[in-house]
């Protein structure tokens, strides 16, 4: 199983859009997927019609991953909600306990990548979303992960990649093998002088991880995100749905899991 955090310190990264549309796109391409929705806020949740309210499924704490930061010994995730298809472990504003759970007891920020080695026979990809800033949450999601995928929309996504990286060398206590897999040009206006200083900033990253192909700025993700639809169920064809596809395949590549028919397609 392929286990994948998206991150970046920054917030406005667009990372739950990432992480929802390559789900997505995976399991149309016949992959077993998962989502971990680690983030409080519950943005992923809430983007798949599953509100944070005591009326929906995601509110149930089975549903979520807090039971596992709760135990000493031996995490289990319980179990998950299939949203058309791909399995999710939602979130609710519960889980920022967990941050204060783990503060008390750093040997608990482990727990979550023993709990996804228990699934790992399950899902041939696991994809976390994660929450802006530094806490103890992130640093588990992170720890739970062997490749990170770092998406960068501006500025402030740059500025932070610095801190993404002593973060990716504490998580190796955890994950030895933790890495940045890809860096994605994100929400970006290749007509603007920041989308072309962005793309150029980011090669110089490019001996850490490839740089994928980039992802348009685009009012339909929005308008997507509140039909809770995944974008590439509302709107198909659309231009950005087809930079998403291109990232999929960039992904599969670095990962060396590209089949044929998926390289003749692209």
């Amino acid at each position: 199983m392929q286990r994948i955090v998206i991150s970046n310190i920054s917030g406005g990264e667009a990372k739950t859009t990432l992480a929802r549309e390559l789900a997505f796109i995976l399991h149309e391409r016949g992959y077993r997927v998962a989502l971990i929705d680690s983030d409080p806020q519950a943005s992923l949740t809430k983007s798949l019609g599953l509100h944070d309210d005591e009326a929906s499924p995601g509110f149930l704490p089975e549903h979520t991953i807090l039971s596992i930061f709760e135990v000493e010994q031996h995490p289990r995730l319980g179990v998950p909600l299939n949203v058309q298809g791909v399995d999710l472990w939602a979130s609710n504003d519960a889980l920022y306990r967990a941050d204060s759970i783990i503060a008390s007891d750093l040997s608990r920020q482990g727990n979550l990548r023993e709990a996804v080695d228990e699934i790992s026979a399950d899902y041939d990809f696991l994809i976390i979303d994660t929450k802006p800033g530094i806490t103890p949450l992130l640093n588990a999601a992170v720890a739970a992960a062997d490749h990170i995928l770092v998406p960068v929309s501006g500025d402030k996504g740059m500025e932070n990649l610095d801190k993404l990286s002593r973060l990716t060398r504490a998580a190796r206590g955890f994950s030895p093998q933790i890495q940045v897999t890809l860096f994605i040009p994100n929400r970006h206006r290749a007509q603007t002088v920041l989308g072309r200083a962005v793309l150029e900033d980011l090669t110089s990253y490019q001996e850490i991880a490839p740089i994928s192909r980039p992802v348009r700025d685009s009012v339909v993700v929005g308008e997507a995100a509140r039909m809770r639809q995944p974008l590439v169920r509302y709107s198909p064809r659309a231009e950005v749905t087809s930079d998403l596809r291109q990232v999929a395949d960039d992904l599969l590549t670095v990962l060396g899991m590209m089949k044929p028919d998926q390289v003749e397609a692209r």
